[in-house]
């Protein structure tokens, strides 16, 4: 019975679904953990189902592997799900992504590929814009992991930012090419495009659709100077 119940701590990480990275721990910081003296676990098998102290260190295993997996657990339960904080730019997996899009009167959300560079610059300048504009939720999906999306919303290109008022696709932002066709735009270039769209609004005089042009006609020079 105490030979099963020994097995049974071996096979308990695999049985509760804790693979891969957290098997490759091994039992051994968990005995550390514990204050277990890992030569029981050696060649001594025999005399250590013989130990009056077997089932105590069975119990601290088990209770130790229980603990990692209920810890990851709510670690993914607090990360997923959870709402966005005012001016916050995160990361989502594609299960989060209609909460998201639906139960919040406004937002956008750049769809991205982590090999591709202009993905990365996409990020950065979003991460900015969120902190100004509490008005609406800024999130970010990999393209790869959210297959079902990038087909319903007939995304071709990447970055693809997509843009929505009360749940309803109302623009998208394919590519630089609005931007300039440039890497280096100015943050505020692609504030300027998401007002015009009308899912965040004019904070600042240079975010407003109309100082793109100045009283001679020309593209606002001050531009260039607004790289936040």
């Amino acid at each position: 019975k105490l030979r099963s119940a020994l097995k049974s701590v071996f096979f308990f990480q695999a049985e509760d679904g804790i693979r891969d990275a957290q098997e490759s721990r091994g039992l051994g910081d968990v005995y550390k953990r514990q204050g277990i003296n890992a030569e029981y676990m050696g060649d001594d098998l025999e005399d250590l189902l013989n130990d009056e102290e077997a089932e105590k260190i069975i119990r601290k295993m088990k209770d130790a592997r229980l603990k990692d997996f209920e810890d990851a657990n709510e670690k993914t339960k607090v990360q997923q799900g959870r709402p966005l904080f005012p001016g916050e730019y995160r990361e989502i997996v594609e299960e989060e992504f209609l909460p998201y899009v639906t139960k919040n009167k406004f937002a956008v959300c750049h769809f991205y590929h982590p090999d591709f560079e202009r993905c990365k610059i996409v990020d950065k300048h979003l991460q900015l814009i969120s902190k100004e504009h509490p008005e609406a939720k800024f999130i970010t999906i990999n393209s790869d992991k959210a297959p079902f999306f990038v087909n319903k919303l007939a995304i071709r290109v990447l970055p693809t930012i997509c843009l929505f008022k009360d749940g309803i696709l109302v623009d998208q932002i394919v590519g630089f090419e609005e931007l300039g066709a440039r890497d280096d735009f100015p943050t505020v270039d692609l504030a300027r495009r998401i007002v015009k769209s009308g899912v965040i609004q004019a904070r600042r005089r240079e975010e407003d659709v109309a100082f793109k042009m100045n009283k001679g006609g020309k593209k606002g020079g001050n531009d260039s100077d607004d790289d936040d």
